[in-house]
């Protein structure tokens, strides 16, 4: 199932490309530059996010009709479910971190927390454009949504020079791209150079660091989705409901990037397993890391020229 799950993360990256190239943003109408058994997936996703929608609406109307609370369980549970599959759709998050991760050696925890970082900055960052913009200087929501388009393309141009980074670190020897979480001695195995316990230490802190800054440059562009309930909620008086429902959002989304970002890991242990500490393993491990972050670095070069080209508009 993990596998399967990275692989559609995978898929999905031409579709994240689109979305930024193309004005107007957004995934192709109908899903139709997915592959077929992709095709009626995304479909199926947009409906259900469509409907999500639709409910928390309908909860949130009910909350302001009646000054009751009791609706707001449902709608903190239809905003996390609308996380959850709004993470499934095309966007550039899922596929930047299930690239690190499958080309990347790195802990399981810090994947979960990656996830987590990323899912909440962006909330958190919609959270925050909203109470500044339409809070204290009081635009409208048009202008909100216009403004928070340049936080997407702030996000594009992080990624892309962290990726640089990445690149620059692999190719020079000091990233290695792998963990070194146990007991090992190997000369080169990886990076083609020798080094000790205090490298691999200081390269696992820059691993780690390096990874956490890309989930939180991938948060750093908020959800339209989170704006647009936070800009309902803020309207009408309910903007406690908004954070908690935007929160909620934040846990749906980290939940399935995790999932898809551990698929990929898993994948990076299958080759792991397959060629263990050899040599031919370790220029094996450098290449993917290598191609994993100029991947990285070329998705966020694409987007940020795209979303120069055709204005800042926010996608999703």
């Amino acid at each position: 199932m993990r596998l399967n799950l990275a692989a559609i993360a995978l898929l999905l990256a031409p579709s994240a490309a689109w979305a930024a190239l193309v004005p107007g943003g957004g995934a192709p109408a109908g899903g139709d530059m997915l592959p077929e058994p992709l095709r009626d997936l995304a479909a199926w996703v947009f409906a259900l996010q469509r409907q999500l929608t639709g409910e928390m609406r309908q909860h949130l109307a009910a909350m302001k009709e009646t000054g009751s609370w009791e609706p707001a369980a449902a709608v903190m549970l239809a905003a996390f479910l609308y996380g959850v599959f709004h993470a499934v759709g095309p966007g550039h998050g899922k596929v930047v971190i299930a690239g690190w991760f499958a080309t990347r050696r790195a802990r399981i925890v810090h994947g979960l927390l990656a996830s987590l970082i990323a899912a909440m900055v962006q909330a958190v960052s919609a959270i925050a454009v909203v109470a500044a913009l339409a809070g204290v200087l009081a635009l409208a929501p048009r202008q909100v949504m216009s403004y928070a388009g340049w936080l997407e393309v702030a996000s594009y141009g992080l990624i892309a020079a962290i990726g640089a980074v990445m690149v620059w670190r692999t190719a020079t020897g000091r990233g290695c791209g792998h963990d070194h979480g146990h007991d090992h001695g190997h000369d080169g195995a990886c990076c083609g150079h020798g080094h000790d316990h205090h490298d691999h230490g200081r390269s696992d802190r820059s691993e780690r660091d390096a990874l956490f800054g890309m989930a939180a440059a991938v948060g750093f562009r908020p959800c339209s989705g989170a704006i647009l309930v936070l800009l309902f909620t803020f309207a009408n008086g309910m903007y406690l409901t908004g954070i908690l429902a935007t929160l909620a959002m934040g846990l749906g989304v980290a939940i399935t990037v995790a999932t898809i970002g551990l698929g990929a890991l898993g994948l990076n242990r299958l080759i792991g397993r397959l060629f263990g500490t050899s040599s031919l393993g370790g220029k094996i491990r450098t290449v993917l890391a290598v191609s994993g972050a100029l991947g990285i670095t070329l998705l966020g070069v694409g987007m940020l020229l795209g979303a120069l080209v055709n204005g800042p508009v926010l996608t999703g």
